[in-house]
């Protein structure tokens, strides 16, 4: 498939795979996979049928990931911008639904006429990413898909497969949808629950596209039905009110606690962030996501730390006088990005000492202009 790809390192692929699976059954008792449970038994208590539950592994062959569901080989999808290969024909599973075409195809053989079946899929995924309280690179998700007789394709039965999923994981909370194409859906439509008075996304989903099912060799005629992918992440955090993704992970022993159970969140003294921007020389056109990427993998073991990073801008060498080329040591052909990173942990206060060295860490991985040069400013507490 096109695309420039950069392959994973062993070490860093051995530490994709060392990630624990919040969503599986043998894993200690996490609230993820509580509202995993709260869904599929929700969804039974609504009418739908009792879930078939799909796991997988997380390498995945770039034809599961993408091909057999639609993407078109050009797409950035597939290049190393948001995707972790790890050789040139498989990577790190970047979504679920990874696992359904084979599983659709086997429900298909052996349904019968009025027969709904529903297959789950959930689990953790791997990305590229932007990084805020929101945003992770190792996002769980879980794909819920039923297939049936070819009436099932309807918008009305898709709103009301919505809404039993939302009454089951965040009850009482208001959602919003727009429309939004899918490759393998059609009438695809994005659903945002509303938090604190914004639209947070937490699934996307559609009726399964035609193209899909004579894709599977699965006869249209016959069978019909709704795709829908959730994020797990966010839906625990709208569940319990916990204002940072971090925190699903956090190993301090009074945030672990409360993760154990979906009772609402309980603050946890909420400590001082520190917040640095930092001017960097850098290959054109880098996207936020391999920048996020670079810096975290800077940050080692204290990559837990960074609360946030924003491009605050970019200028080319065109654009800049010639003191601030030499200062920040910019090459030909390279461009200047001012990165805003906000540090925090959540169990305790780090240093100025401590945060000093982090952004020096990060400003000397991201910095590939003349060596020493770049420059930092703006240290702030807040």
């Amino acid at each position: 498939m096109a695309g420039t790809k950069k392959h994973l390192s062993d070490v860093m692929l051995q530490q994709a795979l060392s990630i624990v699976d919040l969503t599986e059954a043998n894993a200690p008792v996490h609230a993820i996979r509580l509202i995993v449970n709260e869904v599929v038994g929700g969804l039974i208590r609504s009418g739908w049928p009792p879930a078939q539950i799909q796991t997988g592994p997380r390498i995945v062959s770039a034809e599961e990931n993408y091909g057999l569901l639609g993407y078109d080989p050009a797409e950035i999808t597939l290049g190393s911008e948001h995707t972790r290969w790890v050789s040139e024909h498989s990577l790190l599973r970047t979504q679920t639904t990874s696992q359904i075409p084979l599983a659709l195809q086997n429900a298909a053989q052996g349904r019968k006429s009025g027969e709904m079946i529903l297959l789950a899929a959930p689990g953790i995924t791997f990305r590229r990413d932007s990084r805020d309280r929101w945003h992770c690179a190792e996002p769980h998700q879980m794909d819920i898909w039923v297939l049936g007789d070819p009436e099932l394709s309807a918008r009305e039965h898709l709103l009301r497969l919505v809404g039993d999923i939302l009454r089951a994981a965040v009850p009482d909370k208001a959602w919003v949808y727009s429309d939004s194409p899918h490759h393998y859906t059609e009438g695809g439509i994005e659903v945002n629950v509303m938090h604190d008075g914004s639209a947070v996304e937490v699934l996307e989903c559609g009726v399964i596209a035609t193209s899909l099912l004579n894709r599977l060799g699965i006869d249209p005629l016959r069978h019909g039905g709704l795709a829908l992918g959730m994020g797990l992440d966010r839906l625990t955090m709208l569940r319990k009110g916990i204002p940072d993704i971090r925190l699903l992970r956090d190993p301090n022993e009074r945030v672990q606690a409360q993760m154990r159970d979906l009772r609402p969140w309980n603050a946890v003294s909420r400590l001082p962030s520190i917040t640095r921007d930092i001017s960097v020389a850098v290959t054109p056109g880098l996207s936020e996501e391999v920048l996020t990427e670079k810096m975290l993998q800077a940050a080692g073991d204290c990559s837990g730390w960074i609360e946030e990073m924003q491009v605050k801008g970019r200028w080319a060498s065109s654009e800049l006088p010639p003191q601030a080329i030499e200062r920040l040591g910019l090459l030909p052909d390279q461009e200047n990005v001012l990165l805003r990173v906000v540090l925090r942990d959540c169990s305790r206060s780090i240093t100025t000492a401590e945060a000093n060295a982090l952004y020096e860490k990060i400003q000397a991985a991201l910095h590939e202009g003349v060596p020493g040069a770049g420059y930092r400013m703006d240290l702030t507490m807040r």
